[in-house]
């Protein structure tokens, strides 16, 4: 499980879905062209370590996939996303419940929403801006 940045990146790189680029590359239209040929391809999230005129690297295409979009938030199956979906559109245009099932289900995804309050170190984050 990724819990910030560098972890997802540490996994994406266990799993084979990082690659990293140390040859200097320009950010104007590069970095851009290098991804856009990797995505197309169906390859891995890139980590640039070596760009110019930049003092810190540049990673892209880290959620390129439906594969890693999952892991991005700690879910293994497609499936589990197109359900988060499907939750987040009932919030956004809820309708009045016609049958006691419908309105149980709505509980439930406001429940989970309840239940989803950002942690300790985003409210800090949040915080200092």
């Amino acid at each position: 499980m990724a819990r910030d940045l560098r972890g997802f990146i540490k996994l994406l790189e266990d799993k084979g879905q990082l690659r990293r680029i140390k040859a200097l590359v320009d950010s104007d239209l590069e970095i851009a062209e290098i991804s856009n040929r990797m995505l197309q391809a169906g390859g891995p999230a890139l980590l640039f370590e070596n760009v110019k005129g930049a003092s810190f690297p540049v990673a892209i295409n880290l959620m390129g996939t439906v594969e890693r979009i999952c892991w991005a938030m700690n879910m293994q199956h497609p499936k589990e996303l197109e359900d988060l979906g499907k939750k987040l559109a009932m919030l956004q245009q809820p309708k009045p419940p016609k049958q006691l099932s419908q309105a149980i289900d709505f509980g439930k995804v406001l429940f989970d929403v309840l239940k989803a309050k950002p942690g300790k170190s985003f409210s800090r984050l949040v915080s200092k801006w």
